[in-house]
């Protein structure tokens, strides 16, 4: 795994955001949106028409959201849906050039009800749309995430344990002082009020990933009275480093196990079977075909075979016509495939469900604040690779995972 400072600047880069040409205005937008889906739920098409049809979900995210529990839609979606679709009859022109957005860490995408409220009736307010179109175009997005993922966010609510923000802005501070990803202890005496606030809010975030919060703000006061912060800073940063941070790039424990041998070359070559469905044979090749070049590399190939009957260890996908794609928590055999995606889409959501398949989690973060009342999503950097991180356009598999597959996944013969 690449040391934190090297993850951190990926996470600083500011790297320009690439504008849509107008002459392919049409063809530009449908992509950027289906490239930015993982299992983003479906929009009803029978509810919901325009050039924007079909997926409208930005963003990555798994749950079991798949049977689309009915609940009910806040007013404030429907306000903004009523002023996007006015406003996109009136002047499509303006939604036809639209800069793609990435939510990293500095960045995140936040929403809630008041938030939306807000942001809707500053639009709503405005009127020079031509202005204010790319605005509206991510709140109306937006919103439908809020309420598409309304039916899991008290499954999601646990996720929190995983904000990785506090602990990434104490390397920061750290390395910036120090050039290292831990500050002296001396750092944390004699601090200003403004640093003292910082380090509290961080450092108690981190210990409420492990603690109730009444305890970690009284260890907080405790150590801060005895002049020891540095050690309940350093305590808390590593643990979540082990067991929060680290875990994100690391096969789950309850990994399954598959047949491997070496080639001539010395190459590892994991033969894993894939019972066939009732998609068409050559779409399932064609899928099969991106996941082993995808989870390839010069050391390692995932070798994919296509069979009529089942037997144990064969991975069944399951073609579905409504929700989203996911591999179960419960059986990562089980691959649930959306068909509601064109087919490049298609492929790339599978080799991302596949590295489920194998017993990588997702990477990016995803959580609902119970307390806020905020549902919270970013990716860990703006130029992430990681196909488990992100499904923009260059991602794929990193080295080190090649490496955890062969050491922790192969039964060689």
């Amino acid at each position: 795994m690449k040391s934190i400072f090297t993850k951190f600047q990926l996470l600083r880069s500011q790297a320009s955001l690439n504008r849509l040409n107008f002459g392919h205005t049409y063809l530009l937008i449908i992509t950027f949106l289906f490239l930015t889906i993982a299992c983003g739920k479906v929009v009803n098409s029978n509810k919901r028409s325009d050039i924007y049809s079909g997926n409208t979900s930005l963003l990555t995210m798994e749950h079991d959201c798949v049977n689309n529990t009915p609940v009910l839609e806040s007013k404030i979606s429907k306000s903004i849906e009523e002023l996007y679709r006015s406003s996109i009859q009136n002047l499509p022109q303006l939604f036809f050039s639209i800069n793609s957005r990435t939510y990293n860490y500095d960045t995140p995408m936040v929403l809630s009800i008041d938030k939306m409220t807000t942001s809707y009736r500053s639009l709503k307010d405005n009127v020079n749309l031509n202005q204010n179109a790319e605005e509206l175009f991510y709140l109306y997005n937006g919103s439908r995430r809020f309420e598409d993922q309304k039916c899991s966010f008290s499954t999601i609510t646990q996720n929190k344990k995983n904000d990785i923000r506090p602990f990434l802005n104490i390397a920061h501070f750290c390395y910036k002082k120090y050039q290292s990803e831990t500050c002296a202890d001396s750092e944390f005496i004699y601090m200003s009020a403004e640093l003292t606030s910082f380090v509290k809010e961080n450092t108690v975030e981190l210990c409420k990933s492990f603690s109730r919060e009444v305890s970690c703000q009284a260890e907080f006061n405790i150590n801060k009275r005895k002049k020891t912060l540095g050690s309940m800073v350093n305590l808390y940063y590593g643990r979540f480093e082990k067991e929060r941070y680290g875990a994100l790039f690391s096969l789950k424990p309850t990994h399954q196990k598959y047949k491997c041998q070496k080639s001539n070359e010395n190459k590892t070559i994991m033969t894993i079977k894939v019972l066939e469905t009732s998609l068409s044979k050559e779409g399932q090749l064609d899928l099969l075909s991106h996941a082993e070049e995808i989870w390839s590399n010069k050391n390692f190939s995932l070798k994919l075979e296509l069979v009529k009957q089942y037997s144990e260890g064969t991975i069944t996908i399951v073609p579905i016509s409504k929700g989203i794609s996911y591999v179960p928590d419960s059986n990562n055999r089980m691959v649930y495939l959306s068909t509601q995606n064109d087919p490049d889409t298609t492929k790339r959501i599978f080799a991302h469900e596949f590295g489920h398949v194998l017993g990588f989690p997702d990477c990016y973060i995803e959580f609902y604040d119970d307390f806020k009342k905020e549902l919270v999503y970013y990716e860990i950097s703006k130029n992430n690779t990681n196909i488990m991180c992100s499904l923009k356009n260059g991602v794929k598999v990193q080295d080190d995972y090649f490496s955890q597959l062969e050491q922790n996944s192969c039964i060689f013969n």
